[in-house]
């Protein structure tokens, strides 16, 4: 045919090539239309901490119980049974307050006869005075002799004598009788009570209850002896302030003041203990209890204070998460200081105003998109479609109050 028709030879001779040029073409349209394309990847719902520059405690921390202002065993200075009793356990007294009555019934008896013994031997040496002064008199004039005299002048003396007896005798036994009225020696709470009424009591021989004074109130807590000298050069330029909280209530502190730097290091533990005082009129701390306890020893000012939930541990050592202005992640590498209690101090990688993230840290990596929720919305977790589309089928606004019929 190339022959018959050479001029058509060379263009029909391009058309296998062309043919195939063109399926190829197509082919690869088709493979390129049917290739997913990749899903931008999910935000990360987390909650963010503006980190602020803050005045911020400088403080050391320790452990320690707490002790009563003043503990004081109740016992009978005189036997007796008891016979009343006029608080209830746990109570607060006050001081003076009537507590116990040990039955005075012998007591007064006892007062009554030195009053009447006293009286008797003030007569009789009234007597002996006036037997004394008349023979003073007779022996001047020579009618008795001068042995009579000093008799009657002995005489007296030892009746006078008597009757100072007989008085320390009266005092002796009001006392006593003063001592069956058992009051309260200070304010406080009293504790258990060991001897009910209507037992028998021996002077000094029982505890019958104990008052412990609460208000104020002492913290003794050890901290570590690297930081006596601190301490004491902090506490050579005034009073500083001492907290204490309890290690399951973090959130609530007692606020005193320290008093007693103890005299002396523990040396098989390393540690100094020391006492602050809290005037405790709450009632908030309470004798035996275990507490944190921090003695403020001045503040800084300029401090990145952040909640320790915004630190990670890594390899590198601390790292935090923060949420750039495009709502990515980024990770940093910081220098974390001093705890203050949930928080925990930046001294380095972190600048005021960069939002840390504080939830979610398990699932990011950085340049991850993140949705910013309050803590609450976090807490809850996301709402699922169907759940809403449930809820508008009741007839529920998002307040909760019902809209349909």
């Amino acid at each position: 045919m190339s022959a018959l028709f050479p001029q058509y030879a060379q263009r029909f001779s391009r058309w296998p090539l062309l043919l195939v040029t063109a399926l190829l073409a197509l082919t690869l349209t088709g493979c390129d239309r049917g290739k997913p394309q990749a899903e931008a990847p999910t935000p990360v719902e987390v909650t963010v901490f503006e980190a602020k520059a803050v005045t911020a405690p400088l403080s050391v921390d320790g452990i320690g119980h707490v002790y009563a202002l003043t503990t004081i065993n109740v016992r009978a200075q005189v036997s007796g049974v008891l016979k009343e009793t006029y608080f209830a356990e746990g109570d607060i007294v006050k001081k003076g307050q009537p507590l116990l009555l040990i039955d005075p019934a012998p007591y007064k008896a006892a007062l009554d006869e030195a009053v009447s013994t006293l009286a008797r031997d003030r007569a009789t040496a009234a007597q002996a005075k006036r037997d004394w002064l008349r023979y003073k008199d007779l022996v001047a004039q020579a009618v008795i002799s001068q042995d009579d005299y000093e008799q009657k002048h002995t005489a007296y003396q030892q009746d006078l004598e008597q009757v100072r007896v007989d008085e320390a005798s009266v005092d002796k036994a009001r006392v006593n009788l003063g001592y069956c009225y058992i009051n309260a020696p200070c304010t406080g709470v009293v504790g258990l009570q060991q001897y009910k009424t209507g037992n028998l009591i021996k002077s000094e021989d029982y505890i019958i209850v104990t008052i412990n004074q609460i208000e104020p109130i002492n913290v003794q807590f050890a901290v570590a002896e690297k930081y006596l000298p601190e301490i004491r050069e902090h506490a050579a330029k005034g009073a500083l302030a001492v907290e204490a909280s309890y290690p399951n209530r973090p959130e609530k502190t007692a606020k005193g003041k320290l008093t007693v730097v103890n005299n002396t290091v523990d040396v098989s533990s390393g540690t100094i203990t020391l006492q602050g005082e809290f005037p405790n009129t709450d009632r908030f701390l309470w004798p035996g209890q275990f507490v944190n306890a921090t003695v403020v020893l001045t503040e800084t000012a300029d401090t990145i204070l952040v909640p320790s939930s915004a630190l990670a541990e890594t390899q590198d050592g601390v790292s935090v998460f923060i949420a750039k202005p495009d709502n990515t992640v980024e990770m940093r590498k910081v220098t974390a200081g001093r705890k203050i209690g949930p928080e925990t101090v930046i001294e380095k990688g972190v600048s005021a105003g960069e939002r840390l993230i504080t939830s979610g840290q398990i699932k990011l990596f950085p340049g991850v998109p993140v949705k910013i929720v309050d803590a609450q919305t976090y807490k809850d977790g996301p709402v699922s479609p169907a759940a809403v589309a449930g809820q508008d089928k009741k007839g529920l606004s998002p307040g909760g109050e019902g809209q349909g019929k």
